[in-house]
């Protein structure tokens, strides 16, 4: 496998480049002169930088059927082609060939397997030494200085904060216009209250004759409808001033936007991602239906989130290979199958936007051991000791579990320091969404300057050239996989068909003549169908067929499926009227269409009518039935 890099233009070097290129673009304006083409012939001389044609400077590759030279490849590599990265980085670089290695096909048997085996254990072993707190520290450091490149008005930016809390937190303060108008209503509104007690004052005196009572209840209607005005005048008066008080903050709010944009900016200029490459990517990622109908209820549409996804992409250098969002119960967005190159995923949660998005798919990231050494080797720099504390300590946020600890620190989120058994972090994923928005990169760089600079350095580096190769080997075997998928669901449809061939569902008054109570004990949460709704559609044999919503026994939700309940041949139930025993016949429910459905009762009928043992082990898989239809007895009556 091929590494690509620029000749000449380290990643540093490149950010830099990108950030001067924008200092010049935005001073243009205002110079003439010989200044001016002096700025030109600078620009020039950027851009050609920039555009310098990428070769090749390293390879890694090996041949994963044959492990025993894959091996002896991937020994050489450590011994001889890991000098060609950062020493820095040498300890993640020899984890990620140790993960290689774990995916390759062991031939134990084979000859020269177990020497070549010994072999490469001693070259990792040569590495071991700097594996640990001082790699983790050491690649770090090494994403920290290449990315320590932004020059921000910190002072500035800490002075708008304050300006915004201050704000924030006084009351809403009045126009001249508005105490004007508030003192008029104020008035009026008294005026009125006044008059309404004087109204009920008089007709207390003078009696309640119905003339009296017939004019005071016009008058006091009148009154009292002008009263009301007056008060919601009063109520949108108090909202004014609100709503000033809110504008003032998101004016300032966008006044360090150009902060953050610039930052933004400067990292997606070093990004080798084009932006096509990254929509085609976002484009081809998968979204389930359930994911897609639930980020829709979150005001977050599919296209929106596409959209965003190739931002990723881009800012992320095309580290990140595709990610599928599939939707689960839990109401917490959260990320599962880090490093899985088959079951990789995201859950959207009940709340989910784009910073929400960039924060799970960023938690991937750390799929690369040099992402999870350097996220490692911040805490440890950072935080005030290895005690762990409650997040609900930290934060006084009761929303987080008893059981969630971080490290203590400055962070500019206590969140950042959260501690997990494996050694994933938060760190890359609470870095990164605070790039999804100008603002929060802006409040970034001036927070915490040592993680923008980590998260600038890693994000416009290349993989490491085992890093490249262990995202090719996965790819491979992703496909591989997927081919096997393939052959397997073209097998189980002919299996399907093959069992449901020649059963045939007659409709018939079964059901109609059962009495009353059993029909509710059937159809009731004690018969096993749990759909009282259900609706009976005939048999075949002694099998008994209803349509209507069970549960899934493989997914736990309810949908529309088949529910099935055998009794004997004559149609009486299997359990005769025993004490202790109700007065119902087994059933299950299956999901899918009339075709699956039929290939169950074929295998139920092969396997003694047990139709739940059938469906708990001999329908749960395409194995199974692929397996049933290829022993498939003869015509079944």
């Amino acid at each position: 496998m091929t590494l690509l890099a620029l000749d000449d233009v380290s990643g540093s070097e490149k950010l830099k480049l990108v950030l001067e290129l924008g200092i010049i673009r935005k001073n243009m304006p205002g110079v003439a002169g010989v200044n001016k083409l002096n700025l030109v012939k600078r620009v020039r001389v950027i851009r050609q930088l920039l555009s310098i044609a990428i070769k090749p400077v390293a390879s890694l590759s090996i041949d994963p059927t044959n492990p025993v030279e894959s091996i002896k490849t991937l020994t050489d590599y450590l011994r001889n082609g890991i000098s060609a990265v950062p020493e820095s980085l040498r300890g993640a670089e020899a984890n990620t060939v140790e993960k290689i290695i774990k995916m390759l096909t062991s031939e134990n048997n084979k000859e020269g397997y177990q020497d070549a085996k010994s072999e490469w254990m001693d070259a990792f072993a040569d590495l071991r030494v700097p594996i640990g707190f001082s790699a983790e520290m050491a690649a770090f450091d090494h994403y920290k200085s290449t990315g320590n490149v932004f020059d921000v008005d910190i002072d500035r930016i800490k002075s708008i904060e304050v300006a915004i809390k201050e704000l924030s937190d006084k009351p809403p303060q009045d126009t001249p216009e508005i105490l004007a108008q508030q003192k008029a209503a104020q008035e009026e509104y008294e005026k009125l209250r006044l008059s309404l007690t004087d109204l009920l004052a008089v007709n207390q005196a003078n009696g309640y004759d119905k003339e009296a009572i017939e004019k005071a209840s016009n008058m006091f209607e009148v009154a009292s409808i002008k009263k009301q005005e007056v008060w919601e005048k009063l109520i949108s008066l108090d909202r004014q001033r609100h709503e000033i008080r809110k504008n003032q903050v998101k004016e300032l709010k966008e006044s360090l936007e150009p902060i953050g944009k610039k930052i933004i900016e400067t990292i997606l200029g070093t990004s080798k991602v084009t932006q096509e490459q990254a929509e085609s990517w976002a484009n081809s990622q998968v979204i389930g239906k359930s994911a897609i109908a639930r980020l829709k209820k979150a005001g977050y549409p599919e296209a929106d989130v596409r959209r965003d996804m190739a931002e990723f992409y881009r800012i992320s250098g095309g580290k990140l290979r595709l990610i599928k969002i599939e939707s689960e119960r839990s109401g917490r967005a959260h990320a599962k199958g880090i490093g899985h190159f088959e079951n990789a995923s995201i859950n959207p949660g009940n709340r989910f936007n784009k910073t929400t998005l960039w924060h799970e798919m960023a938690h991937h990231l750390e799929a690369d051991p040099a992402a999870k050494y350097a996220a490692n080797g911040f805490l440890v720099k950072r935080r005030e000791g290895d005690k762990v504390f409650s997040l609900r300590s930290l934060t006084g946020n009761r929303g987080y579990a008893s059981n969630e600890g971080a490290y203590k620190d400055d962070f500019i989120d206590p969140y950042v320091g959260k501690v997990y058994r494996d050694q994933t972090t938060e760190v890359w994923a609470m870095g990164i969404q605070y790039l999804a928005n100008p603002y929060d990169a802006a409040m970034l760089a001036s927070k915490d300057p040592e993680m923008a600079a980590l998260m600038a350095g890693y994000l416009q580096a290349d993989l490491t050239p085992a890093m490249k190769l262990l995202q090719s080997i996965q790819d491979k075997a992703k496909d591989v996989s997927q081919d096997i998928r393939d052959k397997e669901q073209s097998e189980y449809e002919k299996a399907i068909q093959k069992l449901s061939e020649g059963i045939e569902i007659v409709s018939d008054s079964w059901f109609s003549d059962l009495d009353p109570i059993d029909q509710g004990n059937l159809l009731g949460k004690w018969g096993g169908l749990n759909d009282p709704k259900a609706k009976y559609i005939g048999s075949w044999g002694g099998y008994r067929i209803f349509t209507g919503k069970f549960k899934n026994v493989s997914t736990r939700r309810i949908a529309n499926g088949f529910g099935v309940a055998f009794t004997h041949q004559n149609g009486s139930f299997v359990y005769p009227e025993q004490p202790n025993r109700r007065n119902i016949p087994p059933s299950v429910a299956v999901h899918g269409d009339m075709t699956t459905l039929k290939a169950f009762l074929r295998i139920s009928r092969a396997h003694d009518n047990n139709i739940v043992g059938v469906l708990y082990n001999r329908f749960r898989t395409k194995y199974a039935v692929i397996n049933e239809a290829a022993n498939l007895p003869g015509e079944q009556s």
